[in-house]
């Protein structure tokens, strides 16, 4: 290391060479987690964890060093961010790859420690992105098309929407279906919707097509790493167990443009889209973090090299027809209109797949998985929740009282400024019209 250089200054420039580092994972429990880890164990980097779960599959894995016990961010956020440094400051971990709501935690820290080694947008970005009603206008801000939207902050403007139009109704911070209602033309509204000024929704125009994910690392304005795959096999309509990369040109040009719109921003990005029939593109939410397209990297060092060098290029693009699953949710399977040709085309992709989490090279978390869903049901029981609400739960980040007041407060103050900056460029060219 060169003379004379602070901590601060050493980790910097280390971590702007695509030399081996010392990663952190935030959480250890997810499919994504353990193969991401073993992405970039296979890259030569050394992989550590932490997880408020005291066993998950993570701490099996030869692909992780080393698992931290860590207080849940949701629960009590000190205790985990206190957690995160001890583990940076043990192991001198050079990246902090998020990979769940635990992002927001992290983001919003104000900790140097953690914050130098972040890889995730601003919190005021963050912020904007995971917001539906803030994401939806950022898009139109940025040309590229979304669905008509609407912010309701009450019963009465849900009511005084057009309840003639098929509408989906989502809470503007939320995950996969929890809380979204899909409200069908001159239907009553349903009565448990818990709109309120605290928990506020979007009235989103519903359209009618396939649905796709994408995800892609991107930096400086460019993407570094891209995947897309349809939505087909899924547990309940939304979670995605089957995944196949696919081309798509419009919307990996969709997501280039939305990365041109994050010049100063190095993060995960995902975004869910559906096309219609017609051939309308339209982004219905983002996920600013990890997510599942991860798995379409599976075996490879391509999304490691991505993450870990800021100077990456050519970008590492999905192979196409690359294809994963997650088991055991391909046998839980939605199996809504089932017909036999249907079936036969599941059982297909059943057997032709790889598992996320099976590899002979890493046999232990498999050979753990009853030990850890008996774990899994006793916290379930302690809980009285049921397993998917309780494995993410004390990772969410939902908002209330003054931290949801300062929030909204941090976004009315950059469209303040916004505002301000566009009405000053307005005032110059006026000035030079004039001069002129």
């Amino acid at each position: 290391m060169p003379f004379g250089l602070t901590h601060h200054e050493r980790n910097k420039r280390r971590n702007e060479s695509g030399a081996p580092k010392r990663i952190l994972l935030t959480n250890g429990r997810f499919p994504v987690t353990i193969d991401l880890a073993r992405q970039l164990k296979r890259a030569g980097n050394t992989v550590y964890c932490v997880d408020p779960m005291e066993y998950h599959v993570c701490k099996f894995s030869n692909a992780v060093k080393k698992s931290y016990y860590v207080d849940a961010p949701h629960i009590k956020p000190q205790g985990y961010i206190d957690g995160v440094k001890k583990a940076i400051r043990e192991q001198n971990i050079d990246i902090v790859i998020p990979l769940h709501e635990e992002i927001f935690y992290l983001a919003k820290s104000g900790e140097p420690e953690i914050l130098d080694r972040l890889f995730a947008p601003d919190f005021k970005v963050l912020l904007r992105l995971h917001n539906k009603w803030e994401f939806s206008k950022w898009l139109k801000k940025a040309g590229l098309d979304c669905p008509e939207t609407w912010l309701c902050k009450s019963k009465e403007d849900m009511l005084a929407l057009d309840l003639s139009k098929e509408l989906a109704l989502k809470p503007v911070f939320g995950r996969a279906k929890s809380g979204v209602y899909h409200h069908k033309p001159n239907e009553p509204l349903p009565e448990d919707i818990p709109v309120s000024d605290e928990i506020q929704y979007v009235a989103q125009e519903w359209i009618t097509g396939s649905a796709y994910c994408s995800y892609m690392v991107i930096r400086r304005g460019s993407v570094q790493a891209f995947a897309v795959y349809p939505v087909t096999e899924t547990l309940d309509g939304s979670s995605c167990v089957y995944f196949k990369a696919i081309e798509h040109g419009a919307i990996r040009n969709y997501c280039e443009q939305v990365a041109k719109n994050l010049p100063d921003t190095g993060a995960q990005i995902a975004l869910d889209f559906i096309e219609s029939s017609e051939g309308r593109l339209v982004a219905i939410e983002c996920n600013p973090r990890a997510t599942s397209g991860i798995h379409l990297y599976s075996g490879t060092t391509h999304l490691a090299r991505a993450l870990v060098d800021p100077n990456h290029d050519p970008p590492s693009l999905a192979k196409i027809g690359a294809h994963r699953q997650v088991a055991p949710g391909m046998m839980m399977w939605e199996k809504k209109d089932v017909n036999v040709k249907r079936y036969l085309q599941h059982q297909k992709r059943l057997m032709s797949s790889r598992d996320v989490v099976f590899t002979t090279r890493d046999l232990l978390p498999v050979l753990m998985q009853p030990f850890l869903l008996t774990s899994y049901y006793k916290i379930c029981q302690e809980r009285k929740m049921k397993l998917p609400e309780m494995f993410q739960w004390d990772l969410t980040w939902e908002p209330q009282g003054e931290e949801l007041a300062w929030a909204r407060r941090l976004l009315e103050e950059e469209d303040e400024k916004e505002e301000e900056g566009k009405k000053e460029g307005d005032r110059v060219e006026e000035v030079v019209g004039t001069q002129s």
